[in-house]
């Protein structure tokens, strides 16, 4: 947000607001060109992370604001080439890749801590929690999990999961109490904890897991993309 707002500041600043004084326009652009470069770095780092390390978690803001920063990055990259030429701008390459290694290896460095320190936090202990499902189910909803239920198939998920808690949501009250959810973390989370054998057995890389006829979808999923994958027909042409 920081780096946002500064290169709201200087974009200002290049389009005549007097907000930063001493700065020439070809120090702003140059400014610019770094700052989007750094975010565009970052924004690739974050991208490769949850897409090796968080598979089958999605991330809306992850992706808008990579969106944003690549956008930046090649504007401004666009317009220096058209107002200094590509001769002079080779001259900052050597710059700019300086800038992307730091960033990487600074993210890297803080992501590897983050993660060592959560792996060497033997006391922490999560007590199970029921969340309450408050939504109501639609028809469409209620035949979808009946479908399920008769062709065995099961969501697992974990009681501190915001992502099984939206799948539950968008279900609703009436189609969960029909569905086969499993639990993975019965007991809880945390030191002399451990996930239930199903969900060991079944070899999950997320939550929610649901398994249909024998195939593995991570994430939480869409009702039609689960009617699809079970085979499952609507006699109402209510879909959500």
């Amino acid at each position: 947000m920081v780096t946002y707002g500064v290169v709201t500041a200087l974009s200002l600043q290049e389009n005549g607001e007097e907000l930063l004084p001493g700065l020439d326009d070809l120090d702003i652009r140059l400014t610019l060109l770094l700052l989007a470069t750094s975010l565009a770095t970052a924004s690739a780092y974050f991208l490769f992370i949850l897409n090796t390390k968080f598979v089958g978690t999605s991330c809306l803001y992850c992706l808008s604001s990579a969106f944003i920063s690549f956008t930046l990055f090649f504007i401004r990259l666009k317009e220096l080439l058209q107002d200094i030429g590509l001769a002079r701008i080779q001259k900052f390459v050597g710059l700019q890749l300086a800038v992307a290694v730091i960033v990487a290896l600074a993210l890297t460095n803080s992501y590897s801590s983050a993660t060592t320190q959560l792996k060497g936090t033997g006391d922490f202990v999560l007590e199970p929690y029921k969340t309450e499902v408050t939504s109501e189910s639609t028809p469409f909803a209620i035949s979808l999990a009946r479908h399920l239920h008769s062709i065995g198939a099961k969501m697992y998920g974990a009681f501190w999961c915001t992502h099984c808690n939206d799948q539950k949501q968008l279900f609703g009250r009436e189609a969960m109490e029909i569905l086969d959810y499993v639990e993975c973390f019965p007991n809880g989370a945390g030191k002399g904890k451990k996930m239930a054998n199903e969900c060991v057995a079944t070899g999950l890389e997320g939550f929610p897991t649901w398994v249909i006829n024998g195939k593995l979808l991570s994430g939480d999923q869409e009702l039609s993309v689960l009617a699809e994958e079970s085979g499952f027909v609507s006699e109402s042409p209510e879909q959500s």
